[in-house]
């Protein structure tokens, strides 16, 4: 059997040869058509797809059989999954062109008396295969290790907002539509198109997510996911705490967001889903963006992405940064922050691919206003409205800075047609070195305040902290069949370590009116100075190592099951520097089981219904405070939370494989849930156990040329459901919608003189919400608009964005009754971005 590549290399006016590697996490191509013509030089095969994109072709032989395999690509064939003709040409037996895996098109050609050769060319119809044998070639056939050259001709079309495929709902790439359970991709196109700028912001357009007690602009992230609020935020697939605190966009290539329990392939972590943020990744074509954003509340962003080749081995370079300076609509608040993240790959070849990067940001924020109290906000007050643009806090003494850096690597080993093993180590450090604020804590009365309904109570805290990750992943992947049966098997070990040291120092500060806030930094006084101790200094450390095994049976063409399983060994080694009788250590050893079966019955289509369970130890222990000793009672450790799902659904590819829906049902239930709630801000507590259930349904790709849409609708319904706290019994939970809807179309026009020239508009509701456990509150639903006027003409793009189009006034999330996040109010940002 005889190999050749295909090599790299550029041609000037608009003719680009395509490179040798596919980043690794990019979406395949979709081939949407096969054609077969006769030509002068013998037989012409055309490849019909929708971009001209990056690919990496192989050709083998076997005998008379040429056999050409097309990497990241993917059939999208109206007349079915597969082509196949036989007798094309005199020459020609037969042409065969079949999905080989899940990513990878296989065009087999069998020549009648001879080996068939081809040269291979992209046009504006497509990939161009010309065929010839050797008795009808007019020159003799290229030596085997010849490269077949590929070039791309014209203007790419503009990415979908489809996504076909994901890694993060099985740990390989594997086509959405073939693995039972729900998830949604939301790729870089639509990040753009909205001019988003923090994390929180994409997920309003996901179904069952938001943002939860957080700030959709911060750049801390609580995300709210089926109704649980969750920890589980990855990069590239491997766990990530330092997320939770800080993060930029400015390298995410798409985020994914798995629903339901993952802990048998990222280990511990939440009941109600991960987040998945996917890197950009080094390219072979060198690729020269610059882009600039202004906006309301004094915006302003550069920001710079570069990327190609460093000599003519494969390795290549990929480089983003960006700085941010901003005003926030609060008074005073303003905040800046600066991000750099080069990428190197190292390796890249036939068998290995070496990735190495580094991330690093600094962010600071100044005078920053704390949450606002519910009364005369979401509640009734007498005296009035509270502004929801109010500083309630000490400007002068309140500010913060964190540095965050992340390093790692992904060593990506083939060992033979079939099997590969990846190793991959992910480090990160967040360093919060200073972190001065004012929180509000409640009084006795029903809304937190004074009974004067207008004068809230205040802390100063100093909060100090430093957070480090360590994760180490190896898995080996492979294929083989038992009979007629396929496996695609997945069996991986993952080691991580996490330490977190956190200190909070309380002052007593005076009081603050409301409605005509008078600030006084001089009256700060720390509360051990009044003979209440209340402040902590903890050091915890959480290691875990853990065993993964899942496979990927295919019983049938139409019938897929998945089983897995992991068992993971916890450590958790918990010390109070301030009391230190109340340190302890714990240690748990927990298996997590999933099931699921998928049913095709037609290749577009596949239902599917799944369980699973899901493990996460909790740090710290019970800790309510004694409003009679001025003191925290502190309990027992906490127990781990425990989770199981149940879920079942449809998914399609709809409009020739243009549109991908996914219609869900779920019920969810954990136990052991470390909560806050309580008009106590610092109180730690554990609730026994709540319910969550409910329907999603998601709708994303191209409608039509030039016309995309995500939208996505959820009801989710919450209860607590046991607990020895009679209080608790029957709750809603807190920040979770019972409904919830969202849509976000663009429309770009296809041709004539105003080609490039786009609108894009977006509805986004949050039903009621809880504000606390208690229900104590409820945050009102409401209704935001946005939208967009866009140009894009070669390698130009300006663009206009408006949020909150109708100035609404809303209300994110809730931490308690003194603690409510307001929306942004109408704002415009601009923005206008070059590449070359």
């Amino acid at each position: 059997m005889t190999w050749n590549y295909c090599q790299p290399s550029i041609v000037v006016a608009s003719v680009v040869t395509l490179l040798a590697s596919q980043p690794a996490w990019a979406a395949p191509i979709p081939v949407t058509g096969v054609q077969i013509n006769s030509n002068n030089q013998g037989l012409e095969i055309v490849l019909q797809t929708p971009t001209t994109e990056f690919l990496n072709t192989i050709t083998t032989s076997d005998g008379k059989t040429l056999i050409i395999t097309i990497a990241n690509t993917q059939l999208q064939l109206t007349q079915g999954q597969s082509f196949l003709q036989q007798n094309p040409a005199p020459d020609i037996a037969e042409v065969a062109v079949t999905q080989l895996d899940a990513n990878t098109v296989e065009i087999r050609v069998i020549g009648n008396a001879a080996l068939p050769t081809a040269n291979i060319q992209q046009s504006n119809q497509g990939l161009v295969f010309n065929l010839t044998t050797t008795t009808t070639a007019q020159n003799p056939p290229p030596e085997p290790d010849e490269p077949i050259e590929l070039t791309v001709i014209g203007e790419s079309a503009r990415p979908t907002y489809q996504a076909p495929n994901s890694s993060v709902g099985t740990r390989t790439d594997t086509p959405i539509i073939n693995v039972p359970q729900a998830i949604q991709v939301i790729p870089q196109e639509v990040i753009k198109d909205q001019g988003t700028r923090a994390v929180g912001e994409i997920l309003k357009n996901t179904s069952s997510a938001n943002t939860g007690r957080s700030s959709s602009q911060a750049p801390a992230l609580n995300p709210v996911i089926r109704g649980f609020e969750s920890t589980n935020i990855l990069r590239n697939g491997l766990r990530d705490e330092t997320l939770r605190f800080s993060s930029d966009i400015s390298n995410v290539e798409r985020l994914e967001l798995l629903k339901g329990p993952a802990s048998v392939l990222f280990g511990r972590g939440d009941l109600g889903g991960v987040i998945n943020l996917v890197t950009k990744q080094p390219l072979d074509q060198p690729f020269y963006s610059v882009d600039y954003q202004v906006g309301s509340f004094g915006l302003q962003r550069p920001s710079l992405d570069f990327s190609g080749p460093l000599g003519t081995d494969g390795v290549a370079y990929r480089l983003n940064s960006s700085y941010e300076r901003a005003d926030s609509f609060k008074q005073f608040e303003n905040d800046e922050s600066f991000f750099i993240s080069p990428s190197v790959r190292l390796i890249s070849n036939k068998d290995t691919t070496l990735i190495v990067d580094l991330e690093y940001l600094k962010y600071r924020s100044f005078e920053t206003a704390p949450d606002l109290p519910a009364s005369g906000t979401v509640i009734s007050n007498p005296n009035g409205r509270v502004a929801l643009d109010a500083n309630l806090g000490e400007p002068s003494l309140s500010r913060s800075e964190a540095n965050v850096t992340r390093l790692g690597y992904r060593l990506d080993q083939r060992l033979g047609s079939n099997w590969s093993i990846k190793n991959e180590f992910l480090a990160s450090f967040l360093d919060v070195s200073e972190n001065t604020g004012i929180i509000g804590f409640a009084s006795d009365t029903a809304d937190g305040l004074d009974p004067d309904q207008r004068t809230l109570n205040r802390f100063l805290v100093d909060n100090p902290s430093e957070l480090s990750t360590f994760t180490f992943n190896t898995n080996l992947a492979g294929k083989f069949q038992t009979g007629s049966i396929e496996h695609n098997l997945l069996f991986g070990v993952e080691l991580a370590r996490q330490r977190f040291k956190d200190r909070l120092n309380f002052n007593l500060v005076t009081p603050i009116d409301i409605f005509n806030p008078i600030y006084d930094p001089e009256s700060a006084i720390p509360l051990s100075l009044l003979g209440v101790d209340i402040d902590s200094n903890t050091d915890t450390q959480e290691n875990t190592a853990g065993l993964y095994l899942q496979n990927q049976i295919s019983l049938s063409r139409s019938i897929i099951l998945v089983l897995g399983g992991r068992l993971d060994f916890a450590e958790q080694i918990y010390d109070d520097l301030v009391d230190p009788t109340q340190s302890f250590e714990r240690s748990d050893t927990v298996f997590s089981p999933r099931v699921g079966l998928v049913f095709k019955p037609i290749e577009n289509i596949s239902l599917y219904a799944s369980y699973s369970q899901s493990f996460k130890p909790v740090a710290g222990r019970t800790r309510i405070f004694n409003e009679e000793t001025g003191e925290f009672d502190n309990g027992d450790p906490f127990e781990p939370e425990r989770g199981v799902q149940y879920e079942v659904g449809v998914k399609a590819n709809l409009l020739g494989d243009r549109v991908s829906t996914t219609l869900a049902f779920y019920n969810l239930e954990r136990s052991n849930i470390a909560a806050q709630g309580l008009n106590d801000p610092l109180s730690q507590f554990q609730i026994g156990k709540q319910r969550s259930r409910g329907i999603e349904l998601d709708v994303a790709g191209e409608i039509l040329p030039g016309w995309n849409l995500t939208a996505s609708y959820a009801y989710t319904d919450t209860e607590v459901l046991e607990d020895s706290r009679p209080e608790f019994l029957g709750r809603q939970l807190q920040n979770a919608p019972k409904n919830a809807f969202g849509l976000w179309t663009t429309y770009e026009l296809q041709s004539g003189s105003l080609k490039g020239l786009g609108v894009g508009l977006g509805i986004f509701n949050q039903g009621e919400r809880q504000g606390d456990l208690l229900n104590t509150f409820t945050l009102p639903s409401y209704w935001r608009t946005d939208a967009s006027l866009f140009y894009r003409r070669d390698n130009f793009r300006a663009g206009i964005n408006f949020q909150n189009l109708f100035d609404q006034d809303y209300f994110e999330g809730a931490r308690d009754i003194v603690r409510i996040t307001p929306g942004a109010p109408f704002a415009v940002s601009g923005s206008i971005s070059w590449e070359f």
